[in-house]
Parts: structure tokens; sequence; C-alpha cells
């Protein structure tokens, strides 16, 4: 036994949990080998021996070997795991102790067994409990196996079977046959090395083989999964980047264009820029999911509003393919609600998108409702379209599957929509449930738990619609505030003509930086209501630019949002993180950015719709100016210039500076439509 051990621990440093089990039972019967040769020895020289120090040795002998049966015990608990294990296990837990507890008292009072005076061993009344541990042990053990019998392996089921007969039949025959030989623990170690060559032996080189393989892969894994990220990132940042440009000046165009033609080819590149954000959102969202860190982000919000985004960005793309749009919204939903607002969107908008993506003709049905006892939104869309078979149910939500391939090859989308919207449901503690008819149609319902935060009923929302699409469709901003000061921070001279222009109709004061340094300058300067930094910039990033700005104090009170194609998972968490107010992602969606800045800019700064309405009809002299074009008077001589304001009608802005110096730094920074020059001025 002691050869065995020392071979286990030298040849098998890393053990697996069976095999230290085994190991810790062979130490037990090494153990109670040793002390059986004590205590027998000793029990022959009884005569010779004070009788207490027989006593304690025989009881030292019991309790040794107490403890080996429960080591055998807790071996085969190893091998077979379960619910009637882990009981057996609890049970026999408790058991040792009162075993230990009876044999103490023993000592004292000779209930089990004692010695006389002439060194005797003595069987006492309740010789039997010595053994009543062992045989607990050992008829558990059996039922154990019996039960778990399909968990192993033939060999292993053999030789356990093997080695619990030997253990038996050296127990009967050492206290029924022959009570002064020592049978049980050598016929324990016999035990003991069948059990090392048909099971553990075996089993542990092909284990400690496989855990070497498993780390390997798991290394290999680990090493792809961060390439995969790397890429995701520098995938997201390089496609947005351009995206940004793409999108912001098509909606420019869209909003400036008459021409019908042009404004057409606007909308088919609107159509194609969202279509490619789409995926890479997609994408995006498969990767956070994947990696466990796709967080839900409740807020308080308006389910009219999440509503009138749903039906903007997907009844025109119904109606552009002749099918008929029905919505149907329980007037009893509460107003307000709470949760992801942003995720609620999303799981609507992909199985509204899917089933006008898949119909043909005929209608899509949008049926919304909120179940108040069980605090469930429910949204439920119906189509006409091809249905899909049974057989295809089942990968119907999974990944990169597209059903129909042959049938569906012209349709748009990376098969990721449905997988991610299910996920998304069950993360908000509901689920999303198909029901179709193939070459009839299908529907899909959405359930998500949402605490409810104002119960007053959205009313006829139907009504409201219909009401809001007959008026105006010309570009409006929601958000107007002349007083407001903006300072936007990036390097790409696009980008900052882009946003400038998507606020241009806010008619804010913005201001624009190209660079840190600019940045910072600018704020030492003056103070801004909100500054918008973009990260990737060559010199200074955003995130050191930022760091500058807090160490120096230059805007404590000011919303500093950073400005990034970053979009991978945990970028918001970091950069919030590192002391920016917020996070808006490029491309910059005017939406997104109009909401950011209703958040940030002091509510007294911003015109509710009527003001905003009236001002846009009767503009105030500030704003006229700021359309009317510039004429640049330079005189060294004030009568001059007082003479040329005079002349200077209200068609034109005049701006009238004393040097060629002045007149140099304002041209750097305005457009100047003309230059007049005084001919007695030095230069002129």
């Amino acid at each position: 036994m002691a050869v065995l051990l020392l071979y286990l621990y030298v040849e098998y440093p890393n053990a697996s949990e069976s095999n230290l089990r085994y190991r810790h039972w062979v130490a037990w019967i090494l153990v109670c080998e040793i002390v059986d040769v004590i205590a027998s020895r000793m029990t022959d020289y009884g005569h010779m021996i004070p009788p207490m120090v027989n006593i304690v040795a025989s009881t030292v002998y019991f309790l040794v070997s107490a403890f080996c049966f429960l080591s055998l015990a807790k071996y085969l608990h190893s091998l077979v795991k379960g619910r009637l294990s882990d009981i057996y296990m609890r049970f026999l837990d408790r058991l040792i102790i009162l075993y230990v507890i009876f044999m103490i008292i023993n000592i004292f009072t000779g209930w089990m067994f004692t010695y006389d005076a002439a060194g005797t061993y003595v069987h006492g009344p309740l010789y039997f409990m010595i053994f009543i541990l062992q045989i607990i042990v050992n008829t558990m053990s059996i039922i154990l196996l019996f039960s778990n019998r399909k968990k192993l392996e033939k060999r292993q089921l053999a030789a356990i079977w093997l080695f619990m007969l030997i253990i038996i039949a050296g127990f009967v025959l050492q206290v029924v046959l022959f009570p002064k030989t020592l049978l049980v623990f050598y016929m324990f170690s016999i035990a003991a090395m069948t059990v090392l060559f048909v099971i553990e032996t075996p089993d542990y080189i092909k284990l400690a083989e496989a855990l070497k393989e498993v780390e390997k892969q798991r290394q290999r894994a680990d090493v792809a999964n961060q390439a995969k990220s790397n890429f995701l990132a520098n995938m997201s940042h390089e496609i947005r980047t351009p995206m940004n440009a793409i999108i912001g000046l098509d909606e420019m165009i869209l909003r400036e264009t008459k021409d019908q033609r042009v404004r057409k080819f606007a909308l088919d590149i609107r159509s194609a820029g969202n279509t490619l954000l789409s995926i890479i959102n997609d994408i995006l969202d498969l990767s956070r999911i994947e990696s466990g860190r796709m967080d839900l982000v409740p807020v308080e919000y308006d389910f009219a509003s999440v509503l009138n985004d749903i039906v903007n960005m997907t009844m025109k793309k119904a109606q552009e393919k002749g099918l008929n749009y029905e919505l149907s919204v329980d007037r009893n939903i509460p107003s307000v609600l709470f949760g992801d607002e942003i995720r609620i969107r999303q799981v609507i908008l992909n199985i509204t998108n899917n089933a006008i993506k898949y119909t043909e003709k005929g209608s899509v049905k949008i049926s919304v409702s909120f179940d108040k006892e069980e605090k469930t939104l429910i949204c439920s869309v119906s189509d006409t379209g091809m249905g899909i078979k049974t057989e295809d149910m089942d990968k119907l939500f999974s990944s990169f599957q597209r059903l129909d391939e042959t049938k569906n090859r012209n349709i748009e989308g990376t098969g990721l929509g449905l997988n991610i919207t299910r996920q998304l449901t069950e993360m908000m503690g509901g689920g999303i449930v198909v029901e179709s008819t193939y070459g009839e149609g299908s529907t899909f319902t959405a359930r998500m738990l949402q605490e409810v935060v104002d119960d007053t009923p959205i009313g006829d929302y139907e009504k409201h619609l219909a009401e809001t699409q007959a008026g105006n469709e010309e570009f409006r901003p929601q958000l107007v505030a002349p007083d407001a000061r903006i300072l936007i921070v990036d390097d790409n001279e696009m980008n900052l003509e882009v946003i400038t222009e998507l606020m241009n109709e806010t008619r804010m004061k913005i201001k624009t930086a190209l660079s840190g340094q600019e940045c910072i300058d600018l704020l030492e300067r003056a103070a801004y209501d909100v500054v918008l930094l973009d990260q990737m910039m060559p010199g200074m990033s955003g995130t050191q630019t930022l760091h500058v700005i807090k160490e120096r104090h230059l805007a404590d009170d000011t919303p500093i949002v950073v400005l990034t194609a970053d979009a991978i998972v945990g970028a918001r968490d970091s950069y919030v993180r590192e002391g920016f107010t917020d996070y808006l992602s490029k491309p910059v969606l005017y939406p997104e950015l109009e909401a950011l800045l209703y958040k940030y800019i002091p509510p007294e700064k911003i015109l509710d719709p009527k003001e905003a309405e009236a001002s846009r009809e009767s503009p105030s002299e500030e704003q006229a100016d700021a359309v009317r074009p510039v004429v640049l008077v330079i005189s060294d001589s004030s009568e001059r210039l007082n003479e040329a304001k005079g002349l200077i009608t209200g068609r034109y802005k005049g701006v009238f500076v004393k040097d060629e110096e002045h007149a140099k730094r304002y041209m750097e920074k305005h457009e100047v439509a003309f230059v007049v020059r005084d001919a007695g001025t030095p230069g002129g």
C-alpha cells in the first residue's frame, strides 16, 4: 500500500477528484493495517499490558476502521454523484460523529467491548454496535451502485462489485470463522489493487491526456476569441466612420432638395445605409450575447414614443411593397413604463421588419397589449407571407440560418435577427413563440416584463397617429435652442461638417475644433453647455483631452460626451468609467443626437414648440445676420468706418476692422462675401 501511494503521487501529480478519493482510501487502508497489527499483538500479550491501554488501542483500531469505510463511501460517491448520493454522504457525516461518541463512551462503560483484569478481550452487550457503521456503509454503497449502474462503464461496475465481495468475504471470515486471523484489511488491500488496475489507472491516464488537450483547446479558443473581438472592434470603427458621412450628408440632401428625382436617390441611399448599419449592429449584438456581456439598461420611457419610432421605420416599407399595414394598440397600455427602451424597440422592429421582408402580398398586422397582472408587454406580429415549414421550426432561431435559402436568396439579411430577438426577450423575463402555416403566413408573439411607472392609459393611439401623419411632412426639428452653446471636436473636417449641418435647424451657437489642444484652448476662453468630443484623434485622443480638462477644471459643470465609432461590447461603460458624461456612437443619427442634447442642454435655453415656430416665422436680428452675406470693411479711420456702416443696407451684414491683422483673424474663422479696403489704409 505504501509503494502504491508513492507511485500514485509521483506518477500522477495532478489528480482527478475520483483519483484523489482513491488515494485517501488507500492511505486509510495502510493506516488500518498498521493499527490492526499493533492492536492484535497487544491483545495477544494482554496479560502484560494494563487493560486501559489495550482498550484505547482497540478503540483507535475500530475508529480507524470506521474512517476507512467512510473514505470508501466518499470514493464511490465521486464516481456516481447525484441527489441520492448527496443524501447518503450527509447521512454518513452525521453517523460517523455518533460512532465516535459511542466509542469514547465505551472506554468508560465497556458496553461494546472491554478487557478484564487478566488482560483478556471481552465482548460487551452492545458488541454489534462496533460494526454498525461498516455494515451501513456496505449496504448503502451496494444500493447506491445498483441505482446508478447506468452511469458506470461495465468494467467499472465489475471491478466495484468484485472489491465489495472481497471486503464482505474478508469481514465474514474474520468475524465469524477466524477471529484471531487478520483478514479484513488485507482483503481491503486486494480490493484496492483491483480498483487501481481495472478502474483508476486506465481512466486516469486517459483523463490526464484529455485534460491536457482540453487546456490546449481552451488556449486556442481564447486566442481565437480575442482575435474575433479585435476584428469586430476594427470593423466597427472602420465602417462606422465613413458611414457617419454617408448617412449624415444624405440626411442633409433630403432636407434641402426639392428635386423629386434627387430625393428618390437620397431615399435609396438612406435605405441601403440603414440596412448596412443594421447588419453591423446585429453582428455586434450577437458578439455581446455570446460573450455574456449584453446588459439591459432600464429607464423610464414613454411607450407612445417607442411606437412612433416603430411605425415611422416600418410603415413606409410595407406600403412600398403594396402591403396593407394594420396597427392595433390596446388603449389601456400604461403610458410610462420602466425597462430597456432600446431593446424593446429592437425586438418589435425585428419581428415587424421580418414580417414585411418575407411577405410579398396581403397584409402585416401589429397588435400591442399589456398584461397588468403579469406586468408583461405583449407584441404580436402577423403576416400573410410564405410561412414556415414544420421541419424548419427548430432552426428558426439559430444564428446565421436562413430558411428556404433558394427561394429567399434575394432577401437581405444575415439570419441573426430572430436569434438576437429570442435572447433579448428571454433576458427581459419573457420569450417569443411562433405559429405558422406554410404558404399562408406566420404570427410571432413576443412577451417582455416591464414595470409600470405611470398607469395612465395610452388612449386611442391609432387616432393620434392618423392626425400626426396628416400634418406637414417637411422636416421640423423638435429641439430649438438659439441661446445654447455647443463645442464639437473632431479631427475629420467632413464629420464636423455633417454634424454641424445636422444641427443647423436647432439654431444653436456651434463652435468646432480639429484637435484636443484646440478644444482645451477654446474651453479656457469660454463656457459651453455641451461638449461633443471625438475619441480617435492624432496627437491627443479624446480620453487624454478629457483628463487634461478634468485636471485643469476647465469644464467641471459641462457634460462632455464622447463621439466615437467604437461600438463594441462594453464600449459605453468603458468611456463612462474614464469620466465622460455620456456616449454617442457614429454614424450619428439625428434622433439620437437630438435626444442627447435635450438631455443635457439647460431646459430654460430650449424653446417650446410654439416659440420655436414663431421664431422661425419671424427671425431675430441675430438669426437674420447668420444668413446674410458678410462684407468686411478695413479702414484705420473711424469716420470712414461710420460712413461704411451707413452705406451697407439690410441685405448685408457688415463687419468693420481697423487693420489687416484683425481682418486676417476674422477671415480665418468666418466666410466673407466681399472685402472693402480703404485706399488710405496701410496695405490698402
